[in-house]
């Protein structure tokens, strides 16, 4: 018993949460993004991909995803797949040409949907407009789909964490020395039988 506690609080202690941004930098004009970032897939539907565009100026660096079928018309959904369940997640449109309301983004918690979030544009072609979903936890997987921006979006610098939340050390080891307090304790209380 005492080296089950010993593992499960050596277990809570090196539990932590492993952090990506991807801004497509090292990617090349024109490269289909599925699966070359550790920990997410890229998808869309109806036969479009989501191609990297060099495009200076606008977003983080040269590079932005946009979907097309084999050039970018950046009107198609954009879906993310992640590995393990994410947190801390957010990214940012780029390239808008409207105001207001120019695509939405469905959260998926644990395989489950659990909310539409709209995405703002602000007529500023050059100036990235954050997209923050740090308050969902457990996300599975993101649909950014409704595109209405009328020359289309792309998307830059993903970031998010994944893994369990980590567990402070200090509390990790508090808990490892209540169980073995405990366990004292039960051993005390015990009296031999005759």
């Amino acid at each position: 018993m005492k080296k089950f506690l010993l593992a499960s609080a050596f277990m809570l202690v090196a539990q932590t949460a492993s952090a990506a941004v991807i801004g497509f930098e090292d990617l090349t004009n024109g490269t289909t993004v599925t699966n070359q970032y550790e920990g997410v897939t890229f998808s869309s539907v109806g036969g479009n991909v989501n191609l990297v565009t060099n495009q200076p100026g606008i977003g983080f660096g040269n590079n932005f995803i946009c979907t097309g079928s084999s050039s970018i018309n950046c009107t198609s959904e954009t879906i993310l797949t992640f590995v393990n369940l994410v947190k801390n997640l957010s990214f940012y449109q780029v390239g808008d040409n409207a105001s207001g309301v120019v695509a939405k983004v469905d959260v998926f918690v644990s395989g489950l949907f659990s909310s539409t979030v709209d995405i703002l544009g602000f007529n500023d072609f050059n100036t990235p407009n954050l997209v923050d979903l740090t308050s969902f936890t457990d996300v599975s997987s993101i649909r950014i789909y409704n595109i209405t921006d009328p020359g289309g979006l792309g998307w830059d610098n993903f970031s998010f964490e994944d893994g369990p939340a980590p567990i402070p050390v200090p509390a990790s080891l508090g808990l490892l020395f209540s169980a073995v307090l405990g366990l004292g304790a039960l051993r005390r209380r015990r009296k031999p039988e005759f």
